[in-house]
């Protein structure tokens, strides 16, 4: 339903990212190589598996969605915190970092590197942020860098939406998964991955294994152990009843937040792609707003007015990142 291809490669694609274990491992990399890409490389590692965890504990500890903190500028709040000192000095460096890593990790894990497909199409439809319509180059540093700094919050926007849906999916699909105890939440990703294990590639093979044994060792004498097991076997009875319309929501809802569309907008784009348009939770204003607020968790802000034709600001890229949208007979 939403758009799968990847950001365009770069001529001289960087080396692929190893796995960095730790922090004292990506220094003597850095040190080796005469680069200091890797340390940035593993505090990116550090900030994406903290918004993972973070947005797992969500859904695990909070059953009702009201009260579910989410798409409310997680990613940019976590990455100042750690990079704070980095983007006191300029964001230009930080962003040349956060576009090698998704450039030389490659894998399906990357949600930053899945996060800058939306952010691309929005840059060819705006030309909002560093792209090929800005030309670094022509402007003073200073609005070089306020250029950076838009362009990072911006992707971290599309950031918070990745994760938000690959989360909101998981709770569907691998229950086990979202156990109220943290630990336990831990070793049943680590069973319910083991499942799949096949089908990784290399890094995410190596990653696993270290992960496993580190568990392992932990919970060897612990009754938390058997929530590995249980994941590997789980098969899921939660029934996801409305998989489409809350993948669209989810996906687009930066352009709600960027745009001010209201729920009226938001019902009006995704319509077209839906198998039952008119049926519950879209068959009027009314019940698609209760609904995105009371089962997915978001509640917009702020007022807006509906666009009389039905294509708000922002349409363009909602149709480009999910063509789905322009009606399943097309435009």
């Amino acid at each position: 339903m939403l758009m799968k291809s990847k950001p365009s490669p770069p001529s001289n694609p960087p080396r692929r990212l190893p796995l960095l274990k730790n922090f004292d491992e990506a220094a003597a990399l850095a040190d080796k190589q005469k680069d200091p890409f890797y340390l940035a490389a593993f505090l990116i590692q550090c900030w994406l598996g903290g918004l993972l965890q973070r947005a797992a504990a969500e859904y695990a500890e909070n059953k009702n969605p009201r009260d579910r903190s989410l798409q409310r500028g997680e990613a940019w709040r976590a990455l100042l915190e750690l990079f704070g000192r980095t983007m006191r000095k300029g964001h230009r460096y930080l962003l040349a970092c956060l576009l090698r890593f998704s450039a030389s990790d490659v894998s399906p894990r990357n949600s930053l590197r899945r996060a800058l497909v939306p952010l691309s199409i929005e840059h060819r439809c705006a030309g909002d942020f560093f792209g090929p319509r800005n030309r670094p180059g022509a402007q003073l540093p200073v609005q070089n860098d306020e250029l950076a700094r838009r362009t990072i919050l911006r992707w971290c926007d599309w950031l918070d939406a990745t994760i938000h849906l690959g989360t909101h999916r998981r709770w569907h699909l691998t229950p086990a998964c979202f156990h109220p105890d943290p630990e336990q939440r831990h070793l049943a990703a680590l069973g319910n991955a083991q499942r799949d294990f096949a089908s990784l590639d290399a890094p995410a093979r190596a990653a696993w294994l270290m992960d496993f044994a580190a568990a392992a060792q932990r919970f060897q004498d612990s009754d938390k152990w058997a929530a590995l097991g249980q994941a590997m076997s789980d098969n899921s009875d939660r029934l996801w009843i409305y998989p489409e319309v809350d993948t669209f929501v989810i996906a687009l809802w930066p352009l709600v937040r960027a745009h001010n569309w209201t729920y009226r907008d938001l019902l009006n784009v995704i319509r077209p792609a839906l198998q039952r348009p008119q049926a519950y939770p879209c068959e009027c204003e009314q019940s698609f707003s209760t609904y995105c607020i009371n089962v997915l968790g978001l509640r917009k802000t702020g007022k807006g007015a509906s666009a009389k034709n039905g294509r708000p600001s922002g349409y363009e890229v909602a149709v480009r990142y999910c063509p789905a949208l322009k009606g399943r007979n097309g435009p």
